[in-house]
């Protein structure tokens, strides 16, 4: 299982902060076996809505699925998302921040910049990070 890499690489970490936002890495332990977001939820004490952007993240990159349930005593759908570690690995390990600095910086998904490294950030990926570089520790500012 990828967990010991994904946690104990610096890069790779980076790597995961800047695709998953900085919740993920506290996030990636309960990814073990298939798991709610409601479940995370209650155990790290974060809202739900924040536990699903990060799985919707890793769902468009088709890194975990999940399965749909429907829970008669509360009439809601509960979503079981499972990860795939072997994916997730690979991403992470073929991930280039290079290519990825070249393109976003004129792209309109990445309308925020790191101030010192010039590092591009999504405005999702920015409030994850609390507006500070993963890198650098720079202010993350909006291209003008």
């Amino acid at each position: 299982m990828a967990s010991g890499f994904v946690l104990k690489d610096v890069d790779v970490k980076n790597n995961a902060v800047v695709s998953f936002g900085e919740l993920f890495v506290t996030i990636y332990p309960y990814l073990k076996k298939p798991v709610s977001a409601e479940y995370i939820s209650r155990e790290i004490k974060v809202k739900p809505s924040r536990i699903r952007a990060v799985l919707n993240k890793l769902y468009n990159h088709s890194l975990i699925d999940y399965k749909r349930c429907f829970d008669d005593d509360t009439g809601k759908y509960t979503y079981i998302w499972t990860l795939n570690h072997k994916k997730l690995e690979t991403f992470l390990k073929d991930y280039n921040a290079d290519a990825v600095s070249e393109n976003a910086v004129a792209s309109s998904e990445f309308p925020f910049i790191c101030s010192g490294c010039k590092e591009p950030y999504s405005f999702e990926s920015a409030v994850d990070c609390a507006f500070k570089c993963h890198k650098c520790g720079s202010t993350i500012d909006a291209l003008e």
